[in-house]
């Protein structure tokens, strides 16, 4: 029961009784009869039990969304009791959404057995999301008793981070795996990239031989091709809170999640068998596989990712290792923080082929500044701090990519890692 508007009403007809009986005006003291038959009725409707009992339930267009696609959201509550005479409905939206046509609450009646709908459309980001309930608000007839609380209505959301299909990106790694694939082996066999020449052997084809070759040495001469191989990939997300920082940090994370799903489908649809390590405030460890089921649990871990913060995976150089088979290709994608150049190269030197994909949003923040000496300063500064890390990288025999974000991703990739080191 509304104690403090009880309150007030009963002061209030203490105050007209008491002034029309003192001043002898029974105008006054009739003018509180309406009051005190009204307060008289919230107390009795406040002794009796008249909970609403209300149901929700709640659709949505699907359960699995692309980031960027629209999703129309409807709940619909049900009155399973007596009439409710005031009924605030709400229900909330994701923290990321942006509602694009509708309204996700609504103030109504509602009587016995009727419904009540609330129908929006959102788009929403890349995220995980739970809708638990709606929150409710119900008062009497005459405003003293009110009921708060949230009814059921649960569903689950998940939306994918989007990815560009790589292609060209070349892979060099200590080891293969025995199956076809893209990856350069160093061995001669089936491929299409020139690996050697050797003198003729019976039962070679002849369509291999090499007549020029042939010709200048005056024996029969076959060319040889490198022998492309699949091979074992692990895709390492940096989700360290300390290493995404200006104005948006989750905007950076969102950019290095779609390169890191971009990276893994651009590897699966090469055969290699990838795996994903978030690594940040704990270690979530997919571990390597093939196939569009893989590509698809993979995607849904990274729509999971979000930035955190531990003492033990603070620097890069604590990655576990021994979840990575020897020789392997890993590829890290981080925005790299002062110190990470040298854990990279430490993982080069054991043996593993190392590339850097560095999510790049300074152009973009330095555009929002605007013009200013300062703002030129700065972006000077961290020019020459990028171009000392990219050497650094260089000489640690890890090959980088700085992604302007601004641009898609796959003509930079191609560039920048179509030689193997």
């Amino acid at each position: 029961m509304d104690v403090g508007k009880a309150r007030a009403e009963l002061v209030l007809v203490a105050l007209l009784l008491g002034v029309g009986i003192g001043l002898r005006m029974p105008v006054l003291a009739f003018v509180a009869l309406p009051l005190a038959v009204h307060l008289l009725g919230g107390f009795v409707l406040a002794a009796a039990d008249r909970r609403p009992r209300l149901l929700a339930s709640r659709s949505l267009t699907s359960s699995r969304a692309w980031e960027g696609e629209e999703l129309e959201v409807r709940v619909q509550v049900t009155n399973q009791g007596r009439r409710v005479e005031l009924l605030y409905l709400k229900d909330p939206v994701p923290p990321r959404a942006v509602i694009l046509e509708g309204q996700a609450e609504r103030l109504t009646d509602l009587g016995p057995g009727e419904t009540a709908a609330l129908s929006y459309r959102i788009r929403v980001r890349r995220g995980v999301y739970e809708f638990r309930g709606v929150q409710v608000q119900a008062y009497d007839l005459l405003g003293f008793v009110g009921w708060s609380e949230e009814v059921p209505c649960p569903a689950a959301l998940t939306v994918l981070p989007r990815y560009e299909r790589l292609q060209g990106v070349a892979l060099a790694p200590r080891r293969t795996l025995p199956q076809a694939g893209t990856a350069r082996s160093r061995r001669a066999g089936s491929g299409v990239e020139f690996f050697g020449c050797r003198e003729y052997r019976p039962g070679d084809e002849i369509r291999r031989i090499n007549w020029k070759a042939s010709a200048r040495s005056g024996e029969l001469v076959v060319t040889e091709y490198e022998e492309e191989r699949a091979a074992d990939v692990a895709i390492v997300l940096d989700v360290r809170e300390a290493a995404y920082r200006g104005e948006n940090p989750l905007d950076l994370l969102d950019h290095a999640v779609r390169g890191a799903a971009s990276l893994v489908e651009g590897f699966l649809a090469g055969g290699n068998r990838v795996g994903l390590l978030l690594y940040g405030a704990y270690l979530d460890w997919v571990y390597p596989g093939y196939g569009r089921r893989h590509g698809e649990r993979v995607l849904r871990r990274l729509a999971a990712a979000r930035p955190g913060r531990s003492e033990i995976f603070a620097e890069l150089r604590r990655i576990p290792t021994q979840l990575l088979p020897s020789g392997s290709q890993i590829a890290v994608v981080s925005p790299l923080l002062p110190g990470d150049e040298e854990d990279l190269g430490a993982l080069a030197a054991r043996g593993y082929r190392v590339m850097v994909l560095v999510p790049d949003v300074t152009t973009m923040e330095r555009e929002s500044l605007g013009e200013g000496p300062e703002v030129e300063l700065a972006a000077r500064i961290l020019a020459l701090e990028r171009r000392a890390l990219l050497s650094r990288l260089y000489a640690a025999r890890v090959r980088p990519l700085v992604w302007d974000v601004r641009y898609p991703l796959a003509p930079q990739a191609r560039a920048a890692w179509r030689r193997v080191q």
